[in-house]
């Protein structure tokens, strides 16, 4: 099986996942799962992509042999991505940064504190349509399913990987023309450089196009990393129900 860690409860030996369906025995759903061996669970936090086994016998059930996916780079089977040394582990504190939205006003991720953010990077030139644009589309579903949270409880960020490019005029057309209403941000090339490599994303133009991995995070109340997933590929459903699990529904 496949599926998304949404939380992961130590004491108990156990991880809700949202994973994929079963056919002929259960659909795609958020699940409590349990391990037998705890040091299965060693180094999974949520927003992990796992994929793992599932045994049901007559008395229990439970999960082993998990392993997490190397998602940064969905779909590049040739090359191998460095990774970002300043990225930061699930549970750390997530430094400020300031940065400008498509109006031209100063966004602070410390203006969000007490409200759940969830933020990813893209641009608006992106060539490949499961890439950037996908991840807007994840983020057009968060806007349509918690619209009544918005922005009250969570807050959407955009933070554009073509500064030069996405100037805030740009961005405001961007939005305007996918039907978005959270903030796009951008800045100096260093700044964007600097926020991308704390949620572990690498980088570089290269004939005309941004090459780049992928990652969505997710921020607390309390501004630490709550969850950080990988790649772009993951099912639209997984991050609705991590969302859901980080506002406590």
């Amino acid at each position: 099986m496949d599926g998304l860690v949404l939380r992961v409860d130590l004491a108990r030996n156990r991880a809700l996942i949202s994973h994929q369906a079963v056919p002929g025995y259960m659909p795609a759903m958020a699940m409590p799962f349990r391990v037998q061996n705890p040091r299965e669970l060693q180094g999974v936090a949520p927003g992990a992509r796992v994929t793992f086994d599932l045994y049901v016998g007559k008395s229990e059930s439970y999960i082993k042999h998990i392993r997490i996916r190397d998602a940064r780079r969905d779909g590049a089977t040739d090359f191998q991505f460095p990774t970002a040394p300043e990225q930061l582990s699930v549970g750390q504190a997530v430094p400020d940064f300031a940065l400008t939205d498509q109006t031209g006003k100063p966004v602070r991720l410390g203006d969000f504190r007490g409200r759940v953010v969830a933020l990813n990077f893209l641009y608006t030139r992106c060539p490949l349509p499961e890439v950037c644009p996908r991840l807007a589309a994840a983020f057009l579903s968060l806007q349509r399913r918690f619209r009544d949270r918005i922005p009250r409880d969570l807050v959407l960020l955009s933070v554009t990987l073509d500064p030069q490019y996405d100037t805030p005029p740009v961005l405001s057309a961007y939005a305007s023309s996918i039907g978005a209403r959270w903030p796009f941000l951008t800045g100096s090339p260093d700044r964007i450089r600097e926020t991308a490599r704390q949620f572990g994303l690498i980088h570089w133009a290269e004939e005309g196009v941004i090459v780049h991995t992928s990652a969505t995070a997710v921020i607390d109340r309390l501004g630490n990393l709550a969850a950080l997933v990988e790649g772009s590929s993951f099912r639209l459903e997984q991050l609705l129900d991590l969302i859901g699990e980080s506002l406590g529904q």
